[in-house]
């Protein structure tokens, strides 16, 4: 009898248990603007997860039920950013900027996905509707000012990245992309002071440090500019720029062997690198080895055919190897690719005008 009871007791709670099942699934029948709520929220969990495509079904799914629904669109054209799928991500900005045209977010979020595809005055334009809205968002200064240094205009990337710097004082790349911008003008002093205040607020900024020494050596500062190569060859050895431009800096104190050293070491990471060949054969001249000198700018030019400055200086490895009628092409070549220097050699050293 107790089984059989038992029995009884387990059906009786099996049924009370399907009734509440019934009640549970009645209870959560939400309005269609509360589901399109929670499908909106399960889809922000997807894409903080970088589950980008789970988040756009979620996203879809929120906006069938509530076509009107801007942070729906505004997140689902973030999702397609992320996902490369620009145009689509312009599209779902459009419609949230119909639905919400006071937010700052999607007017950035627009300009972003522009610059992607490749439409700098488009997203110049949103950037700027972006500060109108909302003036102390900085990056939206940052990134016009990055496309209008793009673009050439230098005064107007440098008032914007001023905007950017006066919103957040510590915007490191804000100070870095204005020192590129100073550098640009010529103010090199400048360039300099804010090379130095991006590595104060972000000392691993590596690229700060290579463009301040370049800023040092355009300024003269030659022993400043060759701590900061030094400094940053140390922690990263991989960048023939970075050798190449030591190497021209020690091209320009004096130190051919050590502009030998760092010019080949460049060549050894990128044998296709025609400025690191041409500067060494200009290395080897000061060197008066000769022969190498003629080798390396033959090197530059296989590399690049229309390298007016290797051309010189083969002309002029020619001359010093009694290469007469090499010399006179060499510089004639040079003249006919822009260099005046060429029709100068070619002239005095009694090979004739270029043509």
């Amino acid at each position: 009898m107790q089984k059989v009871l038992l029995l009884a007791f387990g059906l009786c709670l099996s049924a009370a248990a399907a009734q509440a099942q019934v009640d549970t699934v009645r209870a959560s029948t939400l309005p269609p603007a509360q589901q399109a709520e929670k499908l909106y929220n399960s889809g922000v969990a997807k894409y903080n997860s970088k589950s980008y495509r789970a988040a756009i079904q979620d996203f879809d799914k929120a906006l069938t039920l509530r076509p009107d629904f801007a942070k729906a669109f505004y997140n689902r054209a973030t999702t397609r950013y992320e996902l490369k799928e620009y145009q689509l991500a312009v599209q779902d900005y459009d419609q949230a900027i119909k639905l919400e045209a006071t937010g700052f977010g999607n007017y950035f979020g627009r300009a972003q996905a522009q610059e992607a595809l490749g439409k700098p005055a488009e997203a110049d334009l949103d950037y700027g509707k972006t500060t109108e809205i909302k003036p102390d968002y900085a990056p939206a200064w940052y990134y016009r000012g990055a496309l209008r240094f793009e673009k050439g205009d230098f005064a107007a990337a440098k008032s914007d990245f001023d905007q950017a710097i006066k919103v957040d004082p510590n915007y490191a790349y804000a100070y870095h992309d204005r020192a590129s911008t100073q550098r640009k003008l010529g103010n090199f002093d400048a360039a300099i002071q804010d090379y130095t205040k991006a590595l104060s607020l972000q000392p691993d900024f590596l690229p700060a440090l290579l463009n301040r020494a370049a800023a040092k050596r355009r300024a003269n500062d030659l022993k400043g500019a060759l701590a900061d190569y030094n400094a940053y060859l140390s922690k990263k050895q991989d960048s023939p720029t970075a050798f190449t431009n030591r190497g021209s800096t020690r091209y320009d104190a004096g130190d051919y062997k050590g502009a030998v050293e760092d010019f080949s070491k460049a060549i050894e990471l990128d044998g296709s690198y025609a400025f690191a060949w041409n500067n060494r054969a200009a290395a080897y001249l000061k060197l008066e080895d000769y022969k190498k000198a003629a080798a390396d700018a033959a090197k530059a030019i296989a590399l690049n055919a229309q390298y007016a400055e290797a051309y010189m200086n083969r002309g002029h490895a020619r001359e010093m190897l009694r290469d007469a009628p090499g010399a006179c092409q060499d510089w004639q070549k040079a003249a006919e690719l822009g260099l005046e220097t060429g029709s100068s050699y070619a002239a005095n050293s009694g090979c004739g005008a270029a043509e």
